[in-house]
């Protein structure tokens, strides 16, 4: 079997409902993602993802497409699909960067590969232990009385992971929301804040301070992507766990950490990690130093969302909570079926061949803004 060509899909679906993050985010209204397929001379086609989102990734919808046209794709077309180590052990000579983009190819190359064998991705990764994962439920940077609303409204759909998006608002106030969260639901919801980098040293101590005796399960992503010491010293001084998630791109990210103490658990997010034979590197390294996993998204569509799940459910590491498999419900449409997997808050892992989702061709069509045939 050999590769034959390549098909790059720019495009862009708005929320249902407008997303307010930290202050180094903002609000994001639109999902934006690059959509490959990896065409075969055995007729089987592959789907693969990246999703950008500048400045939380280097990497941009222009970086992406340019990077697989460029450097992926003239080493790959006419190669074997299925020697996907031997693939990725070449891309590393002419691909230093550019995560997002070998993230894409690799996701779609496993896909190929399932397909080929009839099997599911997760044969191929050591085999499922997890045939469902709950989910998590994100809510936005809002007044303790939106959050309150926001988080009855998950409830009733069955979710008890609720992420509180926080680093926009003064902390006197984001320590409001956690008391206030809290305090009504408790006994019934984990909790995990993510501030997204929105606090400085000091603001992440004080919001600890401020919430003793009301903390979430976990604290993501307090500081700077850079700070480690920082990381670390939260780390040493809060009840929760600490966990990473700009901080952990690549495995020497993961190990930098690990040898920092500066985490309890990394964020896993599969196009941000490089796909999937990355990512899986990086949550053997964490499993090795007895740290736990957070499987993650980018705000993403179904391939993504499927790649992550081959992934996440093979892991034996994972924090014991709601995982991140939820992105397609809060899109306005999908170009995949991903969704007819969620139901009552629990995601189950698609057992049919390759990752598992088909793609719909006239909505792809519908939401691409460029389009590319190499």
């Amino acid at each position: 079997m050999k590769i034959t060509n390549i098909e790059l899909f720019d495009i862009s679906i708005p929320f249902i409902t407008p997303y307010k993050l930290s202050k180094v985010y903002g609000t994001l209204t639109h999902a934006d993602a690059v959509i490959i397929k990896v065409h075969t001379d055995a007729g089987i086609v592959g789907l693969g993802e990246a999703d950008p989102k500048h400045p939380f990734t280097e990497d941009t919808p222009d970086s992406v497409i340019s990077t697989i046209r460029d450097n992926i794709a003239p080493n790959i077309i006419g190669k074997d699909p299925r020697r996907i180590a031997q693939i990725e052990s070449q891309l590393e000579q002419v691909v230093k960067a550019n995560l997002m983009a070998r993230g894409a190819v690799n996701m779609a190359l496993y896909d190929i590969l399932g397909k080929a064998n009839n099997l599911p991705v997760n044969v191929f990764l050591g085999g499922i232990i997890h045939e469902q994962l709950p989910l998590l439920g994100p809510i936005g940077s809002g007044t303790p009385e939106e959050d309150q609303e926001a988080i009855e409204k998950l409830m009733r759909q069955g979710y008890r992971t609720v992420m509180i998006k926080m680093g926009a608002l003064p902390i006197s106030q984001e320590i409001e929301r956690m008391v206030s969260a809290h305090k009504k639901f408790g006994d019934q919801v984990k909790f995990i804040v993510d501030a997204n980098q929105g606090w400085q040293r000091d603001e992440a101590m004080a919001f600890i301070e401020g919430i003793l005796g009301y903390e979430p399960v976990m604290l993501e992503q307090p500081l700077e992507r850079s700070d480690i010491d920082g990381l670390k010293m939260v780390c040493d001084s809060v009840s929760c766990l600490l966990s990473v998630d700009e901080s952990v791109v690549s495995l020497r990210d993961a190990n930098q950490l690990i040898r920092a103490q500066a985490s309890d658990v990394l964020s896993i997010k599969v196009s941000k990690n490089g796909g999937i034979t990355k990512s899986k590197m990086v949550a053997s390294a964490a499993e090795v130093s007895d740290i736990k996993c957070l499987m993650n998204s980018m705000l993403e569509f179904g391939i993504t969302q499927a790649a992550s799940l081959q992934l996440g459910c093979t892991l034996g590491n994972l924090v014991d909570c709601g995982h991140a498999y939820m992105s397609v419900l809060r899109m306005s449409d999908d170009i995949t079926d991903f969704e007819k997997y969620i139901a009552n808050a629990v995601v189950t892992v698609p057992q049919a061949p390759g990752l598992g989702v088909n793609i719909d061709d006239s909505k792809l069509e519908k939401y691409t803004k460029r389009y590319l045939k190499i």
